[in-house]
């Protein structure tokens, strides 16, 4: 979606989505001179709008809120890459990763 189907969607102000770009809390994607935003976006917008209209967080605690979303996102990415990479390998191998892994858990 464009820029002012997001706004509608979220019932924002442009100046506001602008801040969330500067911000960094959002970036979307540019195709030519109109950014593009997904569903994910929304929910990030989402998140954002609550945690500021809703629960009065300050830029700071957006800031870190959204890192820390970034991050688990990043570390879900991950773990799919290692249970693919796991079950690639042959049945004894995946036995022997599973086993070291529940002793650790």
């Amino acid at each position: 979606m464009n820029e002012l189907e997001f706004c509608l969607k979220l019932k924002i102000e442009a100046s506001v989505l602008a801040v969330w770009i500067e911000q960094g809390w959002l970036v979307p994607d540019s195709t030519g001179f109109e950014q593009q935003f997904r569903e994910a976006d929304v929910a990030r917008g989402q998140l954002i709008l609550e945690m500021t209209r809703d629960m009065g967080v300050n830029e700071a605690g957006v800031d870190l809120v959204m890192e820390l979303v970034d991050q688990l996102h990043s570390l879900r990415g991950t773990m799919q890459a290692l249970m693919a990479a796991i079950g690639q390998q042959d049945q004894e191998t995946r036995f022997k990763i599973l086993q070291s892994l529940d002793r650790h858990g």
